[in-house]
């Protein structure tokens, strides 16, 4: 891109020149003028895509430079520069559709945002209007949506020589590469207006952070195509091939290149990660898992870090994982004696042996946790048929395992799992009622005026709410959804016909707060209004006995 400072004073418009050379932003020439009358006379010679000009120039000023310039070039983007004492002047520029405009004296970090907000809009202007027509853009969207679609699935499943074919970069990439390895950028996108991205940016600001990555890449000489995930918004997939072995320590430093314009000229927070290098675009899906799970290290480690290659971690931190024998008769003994409280004083400082290295894994945090679940069922065994009724199956805990931001989180769930064990046995041993499902009913049935949950009952009853799910829709041929929304319309039924309460009065015995919302579960169960039912019992004896 080009760039047109206009600036009166030499000494400040070659300090600023300077300053946006050292950023390092993709601007090919920087061309200078002293007023507005040779900035018109630079136009036709140097075509610039961004002006920064001053407002109180000798000659022309700024504000009638950029009236006469967007008269010749409608495309030109404005950047404003004034003084306090000249707001009035920026106000007009602003009704004349300067893009920006900065208060003297001018600070870098803002100037730099502001050129890469206008940068990132104007590429993205350039591919919308090369499509011609508003029908062709709404093509090229739903071109992209679909190629999103099908990389995502070869990253996903593997395979897919369709997908390779149908990608021409990819295809390019099959035939002269060697090597190819999938990097994972995960971005925190931030809630708008943020830095020099104003309400409405989404679009721009996503097209900022793939241009970024991109021009990074490119200008190093990678070959590569960069694209978004269809189901995970904020994670962006790069594809990288290379004619020979893949060299770990250059990508690694391209990579915080990147990372540190993401991190400085965007302001935003983002974590990358990398797999192991593969030998065909097929297998391309093992590459990406692997980045997947490097990412992941971001819970021990935190953000805006590159992860993943270097060889997993051994040695130090690696056996903690492992729970040995005298764990298990520690563990064991304590939960006996129902001591919740030292359970959970001892975990604490072997989850901390676990992340304390710089070379810690979230795989150890995971072999760890699926260690202690195990060991949690072993004991549950003992106790009870159902282990899985208190603290759920592996696959549950891993669920909310890769759900966690930091890995202290990962102690209050384990210690929550704890207290379960200890409060459901308890409960077991002072219960007179063996089945608890039939108990768990009972307290539905006789609650179906509280804002009875899933969750609730997990809670009351210490049982496992995936699990306890599962089971109930089992033994009763119905979810917990459905069965709480039949009885309640069940017993609705029955006020309607035996009492002259009010709709509002009957919607809050059965558990509606809102008479609207009742009215509407009510029609789309029974075909018809509470109020019509009313009185089609009362317009028919028979049906109100």
């Amino acid at each position: 891109m080009k760039l047109l400072l206009i600036e009166d004073e030499p000494i400040l418009r070659q300090g600023i020149i300077r300053t946006i050379e050292r950023m390092g932003l993709p601007i090919d020439e920087i061309g200078e003028a002293s007023n507005g009358l040779e900035g018109l006379q630079c136009l036709a010679e140097l075509q610039p895509d961004i002006v920064v000009t001053d407002i109180r120039m000798p000659e022309m000023n700024g504000l009638d430079f950029i009236r006469e310039a967007k008269e010749l070039d409608g495309k030109l983007q404005f950047i404003l520069v004034s003084g306090y004492e000249e707001f009035e002047f920026a106000k007009r520029g602003i009704q004349y559709g300067v893009a920006d405009y900065l208060l003297k004296p001018i600070e870098p970090e803002e100037l730099r945002a502001c050129l890469m907000r206008i940068m990132a809009k104007i590429e993205q202007d350039r591919r919308h209007s090369s499509l011609g027509d508003e029908l062709q853009l709404l093509q090229q969207r739903s071109e992209e949506i679909s190629r999103q679609r099908l990389l995502t699935k070869l990253i996903q499943q593997g395979g897919g020589s369709s997908a390779i074919e149908q990608d021409g970069k990819l295809a390019s990439m099959n035939t002269f590469c060697r090597e190819f390895v999938v990097v994972l950028f995960e971005v925190v996108m931030p809630g708008l207006p943020y830095s020099s991205f104003l309400k409405g940016d989404e679009a721009l600001l996503r097209f900022a952070i793939s241009n970024v990555i991109s021009q990074v890449l490119e200008s190093k000489g990678r070959e590569g195509t960069l694209f978004r995930h269809s189901l995970y918004d904020n994670e962006l997939v790069y594809v990288l091939g290379d004619g020979e072995s893949i060299e770990r320590t250059a990508i690694k430093r391209e990579l915080e290149e990147a990372l540190t314009w993401i991190n400085g000229y965007l302001k935003l927070e983002a974590t990358i990660g990398v797999g192991m290098p593969v030998q065909s675009i097929s297998q391309i899906h093992q590459s990406y898992q692997q980045a997947k799970q490097a990412l992941r290290d971001r819970i021990i480690h935190g953000r805006n870090q590159v992860y993943g290659l270097t060889p997993a971690a051994g040695g130090k931190g690696n056996g903690s994982s492992v729970l040995a024998e005298e764990d298990e008769r520690f563990v064991f003994r304590l939960l006996n004696d129902g001591n919740a409280a030292a359970l959970t004083k001892w975990l604490g400082p072997r989850l901390e042996a676990l992340v304390q290295y710089e070379e810690s894994s979230f795989n150890q945090l995971e072999s760890f946790c699926i260690d202690y679940h195990l060991l949690y069922r072993k004991y549950l065994l003992l106790k009870t048929s159902i282990p899985e009724w208190i603290i759920g199956e592996v696959g549950d805990m891993l669920s909310w395992l890769h759900e966690v931001e930091d890995w202290k989180e990962i102690e209050g769930r384990l210690a929550a799992m704890t207290n379960n064990i200890i409060e459901h046995l308890n409960r077991m041993r002072h219960s007179s009622n063996p089945d608890l499902m039939d108990e768990i009913k009972l307290y539905i049935d006789n609650n179906l005026h509280e804002p009875v949950s899933l969750q609730m009952i997990a809670e009351r009853f210490y049982i496992h709410p995936n699990y306890f799910s599962r089971r109930f829709k089992e033994r009763f041929k119905s979810s917990f959804i459905t069965y709480m929304t039949d009885e309640r319309i069940h017993k609705a039924e029955q006020l309607l016909k035996r009492t002259e309460l009010q709709i509002q009065e009957i919607a809050v015995l059965v558990g509606f707060p809102d008479a609207a919302y009742f009215s509407s579960v009510f029609r789309k169960s029974t075909g018809t209004t509470p109020v019509q039912y009313r009185l089609n019992v009362q317009a028919s004896p028979e049906e109100g006995r």
